[in-house]
């Protein structure tokens, strides 16, 4: 299948390239730059230097056409994804989008993202892209709203729950921490080295476009209303998120008992792991891999779940060739089968 991926020179981008190089069904075909047209992207990126690629080139539905695009990447920021989705609604291929542009219906993006919402009829037309719980759907749709980084980790622990009826959905209470890359490339005085490292930072308390995410999609799944509390913090790594959600279960299990249940509900899912060890973030680091943990605190009767992803794969590039390989009938752990870093 050929690929185009627009917002080339981006991290999501990056590792886009990386993950299509592994897969043996995709190509890339063109590498978009509005900001960066004409240059190489191996010379902006030195360990890029000895593959070939295409030359980065201004996005054009002319060029998307001449270069025979099939699936494209919009690997662009919220915001920006509106005004290219916009040119695509006469073409025929495939679209999965990486931004929050397509994932909230009209009234709460704007008052979530503070930017113009995309027309109500083509956000409409978008497959929330969570692959585990929206499979079928994703299977027949050319545009898919792949989700939040936050978003996954929290709904993958959190679903299962509230589609039995097992946790109270006004009781949900998470501390998510998430690695720099989720900031995006753009320097911030937040981001910025001398203000990140050694340093733990609390940001958009209450506030972070991933609640109203997490809240309209577990609507949609479930049909329940939940109202979550989300505190986000940016911690000095690079990659991984860890989000740990403290419930209130309506049905009484042990501990292992817990852990069997997650364990049987995902039984047939690839890339979500069970973790009988503490979590941490370097089990899931560089892979398209979600491990769950599970543990019961006897004494005040709260269910704590606790999920960890890396926040650019399984929270973004992974999860886009994950649902890239369902839209497109190929096996869904095509290319995405490696290990973590860990070390």
């Amino acid at each position: 299948m050929r690929c185009t991926i627009v917002g080339a020179t981006g991290y999501a981008a990056i590792e886009l390239i990386r993950l299509i190089e592994l897969h043996p069904q995709l190509e890339i075909v063109s590498l978009i730059s509005d900001s960066k047209t004409d240059e190489k992207i191996e010379r902006l990126y030195s360990f890029m230097n000895k593959n070939q690629y295409p030359v980065l080139t201004e996005f054009s539905m002319a060029h998307i056409k001449e270069v025979e695009t099939d699936l494209l990447f919009l690997a662009t920021p919220s915001g920006i994804s509106t005004e290219y989705l916009k040119q695509l609604t006469e073409w025929d291929g495939k679209t999965i989008d990486l931004s929050g542009d397509l994932r909230l219906e009209k009234t709460l993006y704007e008052a979530w993202y503070a930017h113009d919402a995309i027309d109500s009829s083509i956000q409409a037309q978008a497959t929330y892209g969570l692959t585990e719980w929206k499979r079928e759907d994703i299977k027949n749709s050319r545009l898919v709203a792949n989700p939040g980084c936050y978003a996954t980790a929290i709904l993958l622990g959190l679903l299962p729950l509230l589609e039995q009826q097992m946790i109270d959905p006004n009781q949900i209470i998470i501390h998510a921490s998430s690695g720099l890359s989720g900031a995006g490339k753009t320097l911030t005085e937040q981001t910025h080295h001398v203000r990140s490292n050694e340093n733990v930072r609390m940001y958009k308390q209450n506030r972070h476009q991933h609640i109203p995410e997490v809240e309209s999609v577990v609507e949609q799944i479930t049909g329940q209303k939940v109202v979550v509390s989300l505190a986000t913090y940016l911690v000095p790594l690079n990659r991984g998120i860890m989000a740990t959600m403290t419930l209130q279960p309506l049905v009484e299990k042990t501990e292992h008992e817990w852990q069997a249940w997650f364990s049987e509900r995902y039984q047939q899912e690839s890339f979500i792991r069970i973790n009988q060890a503490d979590p941490e973030i370097r089990s899931a680091a560089g892979s398209n891999y979600c491990d769950l943990s599970v543990y019961l605190d006897t004494r005040t009767g709260r269910l704590t779940v606790v999920s960890v992803l890396d926040n650019m794969q399984k929270g973004a590039a992974g999860q886009a060739i994950q649902n890239a390989n369902v839209m497109s009938g190929y096996d869904e752990t095509l290319g995405l089968t490696q290990q973590p870093f860990f070390i």
